[in-house]
This record gives structure tokens, C-alpha cells and sequence, in this order.
């Protein structure tokens, strides 16, 4: 299961919808390189679905038969059937996904207490349930992952570099899900502020905004037609058209043509349409930027 694994690190879970449709939840989780995964993989992806998946023909959702040991150093372990509970979860102490690496690593960790306990450093009693711990997690792992991948992970791992579990990889690990998060979360904001933009549009023709970068109230209309009150006749006002235009555009640039467009009016067009434009030192639209944040207002 080479692309489940991939996702199953990331703690998404894989499934088939509606016949042929891959669905990957959480949503939130899927970033960039994930997209592009499934994708360039689609077919693969569906493939391994299939072949993983427990037979079930009244299922409306096709889910492969997700089997998971979660072990900690101290060789403790217990299972799980959703890799949404994440790559590596941390109770007491971290646990981590069993896959052939991280078995070999405990094997190795398992053959020095084996030499300890032969030279007296250990004591039997230590010894014994370490190695009953240990046997559980063989007997899964021969099962579910395969002798050939754990004799070749015993074979190729470098066991001094391997990284184990630990509270700061998992603390690395989790930063990974906050930052999704929280570009979720501007997405879903960007997206509620669009739509009470645009339906206050609709409805009234215009909407006050307080924009983060500019530190005032802007007025966004509808088209050049539309009528503003009193209390915002005086705010530089830009049409959708503009709005469009400096979509992405730096936070310096977006400053300088609100700048201009306060004191001298103007309206805001393509730099190649022409010279008149009423920013002649700013680029409009910068796409590499961050575009800007704005904040909706209660509009009259």
C-alpha cells in the first residue's frame, strides 16, 4: 500500500464514494502536495482501496480494512482502525504507527536488553514482559506488515539514525495538523466574507469593509452607479472590477494605490491597458504575494 501509507502518515483516511469518486477525510488535512498525490495517483490510489477493502457489496462507501498497532518505546502497544487518530498520538507517552522501520528499530532495542538480561544488567522479571510486549508486536507485524518487509528492514535500517518516538516528534508532527487548520480556518473565513460581500452587493449595492492592511473603512460597490450614504461618501470607494485587480497584490502596493485613489480618485486598471493608471510605480496584482485580509463591517 504504497499511497495509503503516504496518507495514513498524515492521519487521512482513504475511501470510494458514490462508485468511482476518492474521497479523503479530513478535508482540512489535504494540503498542496497531497492534492497533487491523488491526483497524478488516482488510479493507484482506487486500486490499493479496492484491494485492501473487507467485502461489503451494500456498502455505499468502499474503506480499506484499516489495521493499525500503535507502539511506544517502552514497547507497550494497542490497536486502531482509523488512521485519523494520527501517525503518531501522544497519551503518557508517544505512540508511533508499527511499520517495518520502526519494528526493526525495536528489535534492535529488544536484541540489547536480550545481551543485558544475559550478562546480569537486567533481571528476569524485566526481562520476561519486555519480551512478552515484544512478542505481541512481532506476532501483528508478521501478520499484517509480512517476514520479507521485516527482513529487509532489519537488513537496510540504520538503527543510529532512525529517529523514534518521542514528545518532540510529536510536537513536530502536530504542528503539521495546526498550520492545516488554521489555513483551513482563513479559508473558511475568506470564504464566509465573500459571500456577506457578495450579498450585501446584491442586495443594496454596496458594503463597508475594515481592511488589515490599510487600517480604514473602504467601500466596495457594486459598479460606478451605485449611490453610498452619507457616513461613507467620503471613503475611497473601488467596483468589483478593481477589487478583482488587486486580488494578491503586496500590502505596500495595496497602500500606495489607496493612497492615491483617497487624495486624487481614479480608478484602478490592468498596468498594460494603460498609462493611467493611478498607481504608476505599484504592481496591481503581485499573485506570489499574500493577498490581503479584510474584515466585514455591519453595513447601513
Amino acid at each position: 500500500m504504497v499511497y495509503l501509507e503516504v496518507l495514513n502518515r498524515r492521519g487521512i483516511r482513504a475511501s470510494i464514494r458514490q462508485g468511482n469518486l476518492l474521497w479523503l477525510d479530513p478535508g482540512w488535512l489535504v494540503t498542496g502536495d497531497l492534492l497533487d498525490l491523488a491526483r497524478d495517483h488516482r488510479d493507484e490510489l482506487v486500486q490499493e482501496i479496492r484491494e485492501n477493502a473487507t467485502a461489503d457489496e451494500a456498502s455505499v462507501e468502499t474503506v480499506p480494512n484499516y489495521q493499525f498497532l500503535m507502539v511506544a518505546t517502552n514497547l507497550d502497544s494497542w490497536e486502531a482502525d482509523d488512521p485519523r487518530f494520527g501517525y503518531e498520538v501522544m497519551s503518557d507517552t508517544c505512540y508511533r504507527q508499527l511499520d517495518a522501520t520502526y519494528y526493526a528499530w525495536l528489535r534492535h532495542r529488544m536484541e540489547n536488553a536480550r545481551k543485558a538480561h544475559e550478562s546480569g544488567a537486567v533481571d528476569d522479571t524485566t526481562f520476561n514482559a519486555l519480551r512478552e510486549q515484544f512478542n505481541v508486536i512481532h506476532t501483528w507485524a508478521t501478520a499484517h506488515i509480512g517476514e520479507s518487509a521485516l527482513r529487509t528492514a532489519i537488513r537496510t535500517t540504520n538503527v543510529k539514525t532512525y529517529v523514534p518516538p518521542s514528545e518532540q516528534t510529536f510536537a513536530a508532527y502536530r504542528q503539521i495538523w495546526d498550520d492545516a487548520w488554521d489555513a483551513h480556518e482563513r479559508r473558511t473565513k475568506a470564504s464566509d466574507q465573500a459571500g456577506k460581500l457578495g450579498h450585501l452587493l446584491s442586495t443594496q449595492g454596496y458594503a463597508g469593509i475594515r481592511s488589515g492592511i490599510i487600517d480604514d473603512i473602504v467601500v466596495f460597490v457594486r459598479d460606478d452607479s451605485v449611490v453610498v450614504p452619507p457616513k461613507w461618501a467620503s471613503k475611497a470607494k473601488y467596483t468589483m472590477d478593481e477589487l478583482t485587480l488587486m486580488v494578491g497584490s503586496s500590502p505596500e502596493a495595496v497602500k500606495q494605490i489607496h493612497d492615491v485613489k483617497r487624495i486624487f480618485g481614479g480608478k484602478v486598471v490592468p498596468t498594460e491597458e494603460s498609462d493611467s493608471r493611478i498607481f504608476p510605480d505599484a504592481e496591481p496584482v503581485a499573485t506570489k504575494q499574500k493577498p490581503q485580509t479584510l474584515t466585514m463591517l455591519g453595513a447601513a
